[in-house]
């Protein structure tokens, strides 16, 4: 009999709780990893993302083979296609028992109930683990016994639960007689389909080992000055490990362990590190909210009287923010870095987010997707969390008055515009004000479009649309969260 590991978003040896327990079980091990290219058109999934997990999915199977593990990858076409591929594998291999790593979002878990079903009748044992997270999603409830909804109490709850059960991720299998990874030549076709420049290629190395670097790398060198220095675009002030957290090549828990062994070593990294624990907080926070409300899936606003609001449908203005064309010019260096490097800082995903549900009151969900269609980090949790955060139709306890002002963040996170000069090159000419506010001397750029909406009125008009949207809530009955 044959104890399997089906790999999903967890591409890794290190630090994989479905692993250590296919090898406890004493039985001989076999690792299967389902492509869906049609699940990845369905949901979105950019390219340069594609090329990332095939690509990590190349080392993984290097790394299982030098530990006697065979990793097969079978070609599903989409997730309806799992299930009966998973029971044919399963007959062919005497499988007796299946070892995964839960996941949250809608589809995944319909997929996952249909595979139970089916191995179920197959009388094989399929067990899951919460080893995407460090804080299972329906672990932490409020004092009434519901989820949390606001992110300040959740975090503190968060905190509690961690030092009441300190993660301890387990050893990798040893290395065994080597088997083949028969896999390599299909993913490299693969791979050469989606035509990723080479020097995207570079500046995002794939796999488990590169993300292991990269952490001890921002450990080392980035994690005491995380606080005072992650909200600037131009500077190296974050880890740029979310892609590697997305795909599973790297593991919360090793992130949150090294995180408070350097905070044990040196003081003088405990501010950086909390608040960069902070933001593996939030990672969790976003997951439980998808656990607990999977009517997100289906695009719903978290909150429920802003499914009123009238957003306006102005394809040419949302074609300019999508090209970073809106004559702001950190929302335009932004959304440039975006479609060249595939990545945005997260400060700026905010502005920018902000920007076309505030500025240009389009709807979140217009933004949301074209994010997934870019990110190389593309996260359905995080990324929906964050649109709506932004949006003020989510979990943000204050939520629609807030409105960032695009000069000021620009003035206050990129003053000398050496991050907006990188990407919007018609502005390389100007400084001081005309650089943050390019309409007052446009002389000086005269390829540098002007402002496609004023950012005088933004606040009264947004909390203008969300009165309405609570009266129409009030008068129809919708509840409140």
């Amino acid at each position: 009999m044959t104890a399997l590991v089906w790999y999903r978003n967890d591409l890794r040896v290190h630090d994989h709780q479905a692993l250590a327990a296919a090898v406890a079980s004493r039985q001989p091990v076999r690792a299967l990893y389902l492509l869906c290219p049609g699940q990845w058109e369905a949901h979105q999934v950019a390219p340069l993302r594609r090329w990332y997990v095939l690509s990590s999915l190349g080392e993984l199977g290097e790394a299982l083979a030098v530990r006697g593990i065979a990793l097969d990858l079978i070609d599903c076409g989409d997730f309806a296609g799992v299930p009966q591929a998973l029971a044919d594998y399963c007959r062919r291999h005497q499988v007796s028992q299946l070892f995964c790593t839960r996941e949250y979002p809608l589809n995944e878990l319909r997929r996952d109930r249909a595979v139970a079903d089916v191995l179920s009748g197959l009388g094989i044992a399929l067990q899951g683990f919460d080893d995407s997270v460090l804080v299972p999603p329906r672990a932490l409830k409020t004092g009434q016994g519901t989820p949390y909804t606001v992110f300040t109490p959740y975090r503190r709850r968060w905190q509690q639960y961690l030092d009441e059960q300190p993660p301890a991720p387990p050893a990798p299998p040893r290395k065994r007689q080597a088997v083949a990874f028969p896999g390599d030549d299909s993913l490299r076709k693969a791979q050469a389909l989606l035509d990723i420049p080479a020097s995207l290629q570079a500046h995002w190395p794939p796999g488990e080992a590169a993300a292991r670097r990269r952490l001890q790398g921002f450990v080392r060198e980035g994690l005491a000055g995380y606080k005072t220095q992650r909200d600037f675009p131009a500077q190296p002030g974050t880890s740029l490990l979310s892609a590697a957290l997305s795909a599973g090549t790297l593991s919360a828990k090793r992130c949150y362990v090294m995180a408070r062994q350097a905070m044990a070593r040196d003081a003088e990294m405990g501010e950086g590190a909390s608040v960069w624990i902070g933001e593996l907080a939030w990672r969790d926070f976003y997951r439980q909210i998808m656990a607990n409300f999977p009517r997100l899936a289906w695009g719903d606003p978290f909150r429920e009287e802003t499914r009123w609001l009238q957003w306006q449908r102005d394809e040419k203005r949302f074609q300019a923010w999508c090209e970073g064309r809106t004559g702001y010019p950190l929302v335009d260096a932004a959304m440039r870095q975006l479609n060249q490097t595939g990545w945005m800082h997260n400060r700026l995903r905010m502005v920018t987010a902000m920007f076309l549900t505030k500025h240009l009151f389009i709807d979140w969900r217009w933004g949301e997707a074209y994010f997934m269609r870019q990110l190389l980090d593309g996260d359905f949790a995080a990324n929906n969390g964050g649109w709506q955060w932004s949006a003020s139709t989510g979990t943000d306890a204050a939520p629609y008055f807030r409105v960032f002002s695009p000069i000021r963040q620009s003035e206050r996170f990129d003053p000398d515009g050496v991050f907006i000069k990188q990407y919007v090159p018609e502005l390389r000419a100007l400084t001081g004000k005309a650089l943050h506010q390019p309409w007052v001397a446009p002389m000086l750029a005269p390829d540098y479009p002007a402002p496609i909406v004023r950012h005088e009125g933004v606040r009264e008009r947004v909390t203008a649309a969300f009165q309405q949207a609570r009266d129409m809530a009030a008068q129809l009955g919708t509840p409140h969260p």
